[in-house]
């Protein structure tokens, strides 16, 4: 069962990405859409599981299945973490300014 609990961790820590990355997203496009021109989110952003559909699913997965689901997991927050690194430099190298507010928002949210 250990592999379900990192895969529930994962799949939060994907949603959050995914958040962080809407707002990152907004905003770039509140000040400035061309700071996002020629980026691709990667294609885990575009997905919305229905986590307790999925999480059902995982409870009936051999464990090969589950091996799997974790590599899949790691391997779009992966992709999901190195495009809000992406936007990131994007904002340093456009707009420095909005780089502030993302990290005061940061700072008053945890």
């Amino acid at each position: 069962m250990q592999i379900i609990q990192s895969l529930l961790e994962l799949n939060q820590n994907r949603s959050k990405l995914k958040l962080y990355i809407g707002h990152l997203t907004s905003l770039c496009q509140d000040r400035d859409s061309q700071i996002l021109q020629g980026l691709t989110p990667p294609p885990a952003y575009g997905i919305d599981n229905d986590r307790a559909m999925w999480e059902e699913e995982l409870q009936k997965m051999s464990s090969e299945q589950l091996n799997a689901e974790l590599e899949q997991c790691e391997k779009e927050s992966s992709e999901l973490q190195d495009y809000a690194n992406t936007i990131l430099q994007q904002i340093a190298d456009h707009c420095p300014d909005i780089l502030e507010l993302v990290v005061n928002a940061l700072e008053e949210s945890s």
